[in-house]
């Protein structure tokens, strides 16, 4: 290997590493700081580096709180999605989608906590947060889409509705899990209680709720000439 290959890995292992360190600085100050202070001074004071070289890695504070959802997604296994799309059955799916998630909020909990407390205050952050929140709702619906596709057992469980999904989205929530988690609950027990009321939920929902009503305008007769 000649030096130059060779010092450019070096650089790219260096910037990774440093990345790595941001990240896990600005974790840091969530978890331990009540009011965390999130600016990019605070940031490189926690990770011992420049403040232009946060600019560098991540371009904006924007950049760098989505580099931080993608580093927790990480770091609490949230890749595992791609099994819950992949069960044999509409039972397991439910299972799989609550633990995947459960097993997401019980791995940094109090970063997850401020996080969200954060985002009434703080649009960068609440734009985020929203966005994870669209990405759960989206793969609920998508679960109820596969399992009431033709050719689906008898266990199948309701249509693909907003309605439906918007149930199976809440249940699976941080604000879900944090309120059972604070009553003392532990994670399996979690994973238990949630993947229950999904299953109940979602096969004793009423025909008529499970789809949202649809608006339409009305239009004004026009009144007939004489």
């Amino acid at each position: 290997m000649s030096p130059r290959p060779y010092r450019m890995e070096k650089r790219r292992a260096a910037a990774s590493d440093t990345r790595t360190r941001i990240l896990e600085a600005t974790r840091q100050l969530l978890a331990e700081q009540v009011a965390p202070d999130l600016s990019m001074d605070a940031i490189a004071r926690r990770a011992d580096v420049a403040r232009l070289t946060i600019y560098y890695q991540f371009k904006s504070r924007r950049g760098l709180l989505e580099a931080l959802y993608d580093h927790l997604a990480m770091r609490g296994n949230m890749q595992r999605m791609a099994e819950v799309f992949h069960a044999p059955d509409p039972s397991q799916s439910v299972e799989r989608l609550v633990r995947t998630f459960v097993e997401f909020w019980s791995s940094d909990p109090l970063v997850m906590r401020r996080l969200r407390a954060m985002a009434a205050l703080d649009p960068e952050v609440e734009k985020g947060i929203r966005a994870r929140d669209a990405r759960r709702q989206h793969a609920s619906r998508e679960i109820l889409r596969r399992m009431s596709a033709p050719g689906k057992s008898a266990q199948a469980l309701p249509d693909a509705t907003p309605a439906a999904a918007d149930v199976l989205s809440t249940l699976t929530s941080f604000e879900t899990y944090d309120a059972l988690a604070m009553a003392g609950h532990s994670g399996d027990e979690i994973i238990a209680m949630i993947t229950t009321l999904a299953k109940f939920a979602l096969t004793a929902m009423p025909a008529s709720a499970r789809s949202l009503p649809v608006k339409t305008e009305r239009r004004r007769s026009r009144p007939r000439k004489s």
